[in-house]
């Protein structure tokens, strides 16, 4: 456990970091200084780019995951890493003509209420190309245990930059085809970066791609791989259609307004990311040597651990709902329910533990597809019918409904299958907490800290509430002794070795 505390507490300090830069600019400042169609138009690039990054990848990066631990030497690996570049070079190639050739029909989709998007239609190319090349290497960091620089890079450096940028474009320093162009520079940046820490820090090597082909695991290895495509078209589908789908029936100004509340809700899933990053290679080396117990064991930990951080993230953000969106300009208010939708989607998910990873590295990960397929399909289903009935509440729906499913069936098949959950009866007690904290926040009146000043105001009661609430949620859990791992990182505190020095690593 010792190199997942350290890994995920680097790495968890980075994501936060990196969502808490991400939402005060881009939740909070941005709105109040560039259209939402703007907003619309970056967020429509973006999860474009996450739905049609995984067809060229053709689930190569999913193969050295699962496989990277049983290659008994580093040759095998740069074989595949040497094969894994060309292929992908060839089918993004092949993806870049086949994206060419649909520009009628997908133009004509966006035509009539995002017609902004039209002129930047093919800058989709250059950023699948990036992102997945990008996300192999984020792979190569992974398996090599060392997550945090590439987080680093993702989520803070990459933020940075394209907040650097949109205030050149606000302030008219460049104009909207320069700020697309300088929009694509900075995916490159990070991707180059990222290029130089795997070759220079982490070893990575590319060679020999033709010994590869003719070792007795390949054509195994590729049925996986190709599972592994499925599942990730599957998921990505699954995640980002609605940002996908919302704009062609509302415009891209109703995505840009949609997507702030949605950010907001699933930063409650921050520590669910990094954790289960770098628990994955720990459970596949598990599953590997056919120590279920040890996977038992893992998951009930960090699955009580995710679901209690996601309790407390919940309690604070549903607790603060009307001093957030006081944040927003007026119109924004539309969305509020959006952030509840969501909010309790995301902390349901993380009640559910590393289903997903168990499933995906044993045996049984063909089932994890089948369900993926599942959700893809009753995803898109339920946006058709939703969004055109309920707007923006229809497409968070959406999203919240077709993951609970999903959970629901991972769970089922582990318990049939291993004959285990990650469920508990701390989950009740978590549960009446954080409704008892949500209450008392909700009858604390809105206070004026500062007159005149409403912005300030409302950031002094969203502290002044989330104190409370961190003082209400914390003693309870405390003493009910809901989380070892939360009460010797208590008493760690209250000893004062945290501050003082003399204690391991593996004490946090």
């Amino acid at each position: 456990m010792g190199i997942i505390k350290r890994q995920s507490l680097k790495t968890s300090i980075v994501n936060y970091v990196g969502v808490l830069i991400g939402v005060v600019f881009f939740v909070f400042v941005f709105p109040h200084i560039i259209s939402e169609e703007y907003l619309g138009l970056i967020g429509l690039l973006q999860n474009l780019t996450f739905i049609l990054v995984s067809l060229p990848m053709l689930g190569l990066a999913h193969v050295l995951l699962r496989f990277f631990a049983v290659w008994k030497n580093g040759e095998t690996a740069s074989q595949f890493n040497a094969f894994s570049l060309l292929v992908m070079g060839v089918s993004l190639a092949v993806f870049a003509i086949t994206y060419y050739l649909l520009k009628a029909p997908i133009i004509a989709l966006y035509k009539t209420h995002s017609a902004l998007f039209l002129p930047y239609y093919l800058v989709i190319i250059p950023l699948v190309v990036i992102q997945a090349y990008s996300q192999y290497f984020e792979i190569y960091a992974m398996v090599k245990l060392r997550v945090a620089v590439p987080a680093f890079l993702r989520e803070i450096v990459t933020r940075l930059l394209l907040i650097f940028l949109i205030f050149l474009f606000a302030y008219q320093f460049l104009n909207e085809k320069q700020f697309i162009l300088g929009f694509l520079l900075v995916y490159l940046l990070t991707f180059l970066v990222l290029i130089l820490y795997s070759v220079k820090g982490l070893q990575f090597k590319a060679f020999g791609y033709k010994e590869y082909m003719k070792g007795a695991g390949f054509r195994s290895q590729m049925a996986y791989g190709g599972g592994m495509l499925l599942l990730t078209i599957f998921n990505n589908v699954s995640n980002f259609l609605d940002s996908i789908i919302l704009p062609a029936y509302l415009g891209l100004g109703a995505l840009g307004i949609y997507l702030r509340p949605l950010v907001l809700g699933q930063m409650i899933q921050v520590p669910y990311r990094a954790i289960s990053l770098i628990s994955i290679p720990i459970i596949r080396e598990a599953i590997v040597e056919n120590n279920m117990q040890k996977v038992k064991e893992l998951n009930n930990d960090i699955a009580i651990n995710l679901f209690l951080i996601g309790c407390f993230l919940f309690s604070l953000l549903i607790g603060n709902t009307d001093a957030i969106f006081s944040l927003f300009p007026a119109k924004y208010v539309i969305a509020k329910d959006v952030l509840y939708i969501i909010a309790v989607g995301r902390l349901l998910d993380m009640a559910f533990g590393l289903n997903s990873e168990i499933l995906n590295y044993s045996k049984y990960y063909k089932f994890i597809i089948l369900f993926a397929g599942i959700m893809m399909f009753l995803t898109i289903g339920l946006n058709v019918m939703l969004i055109p009935r309920f707007g923006m509440n229809g497409a968070a729906l959406s999203v919240s409904i077709s993951l609970i499913i999903f959970n629901l069936l991972k769970t089922w098949m582990i318990y049939k299958k291993f004959h285990f959950h990650c469920f508990s009866f701390h989950y009740l007690t978590l549960i009446l907490i954080s409704a008892f904290v949500i209450g008392i926040l909700y009858f604390i009146p809105t206070t004026q800290f500062v007159q005149h000043h409403m912005f300030f105001n409302s950031l002094l009661n969203i502290g002044f509430r989330s104190l409370i609430g961190l003082l209400l949620f914390l003693i309870p859990t405390y003493y009910v002794k809901v989380s070892p791992d939360l009460n010797d990182f208590i008493q760690l505190i209250l000893s004062g070795k945290l501050f003082r020095g003399g204690h391991k690593m593996e004490e946090l």
